[in-house]
């Protein structure tokens, strides 16, 4: 990872305008999240609207990966493919995770959406998880450590009975689509690096409804839990300033 530097004013620009619009095609690609419709299906929208929109898929190509979107449903955590055979059905929880890149910038954003009415249980994930990033963020402030910001996921989910995924970490963003500092979404107040004026942070957690033990696919890429517990996982890109944290992937209603 290179690492990260307070960005400019021109830079903050750049990744706010692609961070909303990141934001409001993840919407889009939610509300498309009904019975019968396929992981496909959201992959062909989002490769249509990036089109329409002029800026490519931050994450087609990247290390060798084939699609714009991971689909992850139910016991997928992270990195699944949008394929044609995944077919959402009632009480699915389905996270899509998204970047897009233009001009040497990038963005990273990630919402779980339901699939219908989801079990009481499902439904309290999606709403922990969604927390536990949120708690995050408000510590996202000037002078602050990473974390105070690791703390707050872990223990939002913990104190919930559910458990957070620790291989994967958020990360800063900006003419790379990681940057350091990582974040772990598990971690003690007071430790790691000083938050500074500037920085564009993607916060991001994997709750998970039982353990948090992960396999992977023989594809190389999706990543489930081992009891087959549902996963959920929320990610926003965050700038630090004088004011405190700034949500750049936050909709504009």
């Amino acid at each position: 990872m290179t690492m990260a530097k307070q960005k400019s004013k021109y830079d903050i620009e750049k990744l706010t305008e692609l961070a909303s619009l990141t934001a409001k095609l993840v919407d889009e690609i939610g509300d498309l999240v009904k019975p019968s419709v396929t992981a496909m299906d959201l992959e062909n929208f989002a490769l249509e609207k990036c089109q329409e929109e002029g800026v490519e898929p931050a994450f087609l190509g990247y290390e060798g990966y084939k699609y714009a979107l991971c689909v992850s449903v139910n016991d997928e955590v992270v990195h699944a493919l949008p394929t044609a055979d995944k077919v959402f059905k009632v009480g699915d929880v389905v996270s899509v995770d998204f970047g897009l890149k233009l001009n040497g910038y990038y963005s990273d954003h990630c919402r779980t959406f339901p699939v219908g009415k989801l079990k009481p249980q499902h439904q309290r994930l999606l709403q922990v998880g969604e927390q536990a990033v949120l708690n995050a963020i408000k510590q996202a402030k000037i002078g602050n450590k990473i974390g105070d910001l690791s703390y707050q996921m872990q223990s939002t989910a913990e104190s919930a009975d559910f458990s957070v995924v620790s291989t994967y970490v958020g990360h800063a963003i900006g003419k790379k689509l990681h940057e350091s500092p990582e974040i772990p979404a598990i971690g003690k107040p007071g430790t790691g690096e000083t938050l500074q004026e500037n920085m564009v942070l993607c916060i991001e957690c994997q709750v998970c409804e039982n353990s948090a033990q992960l396999i992977h696919d023989q594809d190389g890429w999706t990543t489930r839990t081992v009891d087959k517990g549902y996963s959920v996982m929320f990610e926003h890109m965050v700038l630090t300033t004088p004011n405190g944290p700034r949500i750049l992937t936050k909709l504009k209603k």
